[in-house]
């Protein structure tokens, strides 16, 4: 059996200065470097059952399914960074073939891409961070 050392090699970019005070709000999609953030994170199975949920309702494979999804996580369970995900998701559409390839093979969306809104602590903005509400 290999110890935890031998097992978790952490990445190069954990040690790096620049990328320690980094932390991710839902209103900095556009500046997110989606692939960097896809290479660096592992899709864990809540991210793929949100992202499955989310592109079947996008496709229209689930008609009649309400639109919204109430993520119940506690405090530090992933809600904004499975909504990062999506978002950059919907955005990339060249990236979800290979993110999602495994447990979901994207349908009628194909190489659409999704405008992407961001509704946060009851306020809401679009896609360039622009408050709208």
């Amino acid at each position: 059996m290999k110890t935890l050392q031998e097992a978790c090699v952490p990445r190069k970019s954990v040690f790096e200065y620049a990328g320690k005070d980094t932390v991710y709000d839902l209103t900095d999609l556009d500046w997110i470097n989606a692939d960097e953030f896809f290479r660096e994170n592992h899709v864990t199975q809540g991210m793929r059952q949100l992202l499955t949920e989310a592109f079947k309702r996008l496709e229209g494979r689930q008609p009649g399914t309400p639109g919204g999804f109430l993520l119940s996580q506690s405090m530090g369970g992933g809600k904004t960074h499975n909504l990062i995900a999506l978002g950059l998701l919907a955005k990339r559409p060249d990236l979800r073939k290979t993110v999602m390839s495994g447990f979901y093979e994207p349908g009628a969306l194909g190489a659409v891409r999704v405008r992407a809104a961001a509704l946060q602590r009851a306020m809401a903005f679009d896609a360039a961070g622009t408050k709208i509400a």
